[in-house]
């Protein structure tokens, strides 16, 4: 027993702590690096496979605590989900099965990577605001949306600077483009 917890928690609740900061570090590091380099990529990898400790302990620590703790399986397993698909989209962006995407391959990752990253610290403030000086008081309401809402605008700016356009403006348009159109 330490600190009235046993090892067999005690042991995968340090690891998942470390692997959550270290995952929220490297998704800070990884968003912030140019994008069309070798850093970015290196870092999401990091990324992802920090968050596969945080999925895995997370699990791990649930499991325990079920039917009380089932939120935080579904919170882990949306999360990892988010950042499989977006590390999915961009790592295998080139084979059969996923260019149906075409270039559409971005919006998914830009939209799974830092849907990861809101369920990461949604997790952590839904699971730990009690705990925290000045959040308790706050409704728990507060922990589910606010992340969301932190993270709404960095979403939108990242799609409108790197997904691809797909409107095309009408002074571009073709003739027989027009013509299709209105008939």
């Amino acid at each position: 027993m330490i600190d009235g917890f046993p090892l067999s928690f005690f042991l995968p609740l340090v690891v998942h702590a470390l692997a959550a900061l270290t995952a929220g570090v490297t998704g800070v590091i990884t968003f912030s690096r140019p994008k069309r380099g070798v850093r970015h990529p290196k870092w999401g990898v990091r990324y992802l496979w920090t968050y596969t400790v945080v999925f895995l302990t997370a699990i791990i620590l649930s499991v325990r605590d079920l039917p009380t703790d089932a939120y935080l399986v579904v919170l882990a397993t949306i999360g990892y989900g988010a950042a499989l698909g977006g590390y999915g989209a961009r790592r295998f962006r080139q084979e059969p099965w996923l260019r149906v995407l075409g270039k559409q391959w971005i919006s998914v990752h830009i939209v799974g990577m830092i849907g990861s990253y809101v369920v990461l610290w949604t997790a952590f403030y839904v699971d730990n605001a009690h705990l925290i000086p000045g959040l308790k008081e706050l409704p728990t309401l507060t922990f589910w949306v606010l992340p969301s809402l932190i993270a709404l605008p960095f979403l939108v700016l990242s799609l409108s600077r790197f997904a691809p356009k797909t409107a095309i403006p009408a002074k571009f348009e073709s003739a027989s483009n027009r013509e299709e159109r209105t008939s």
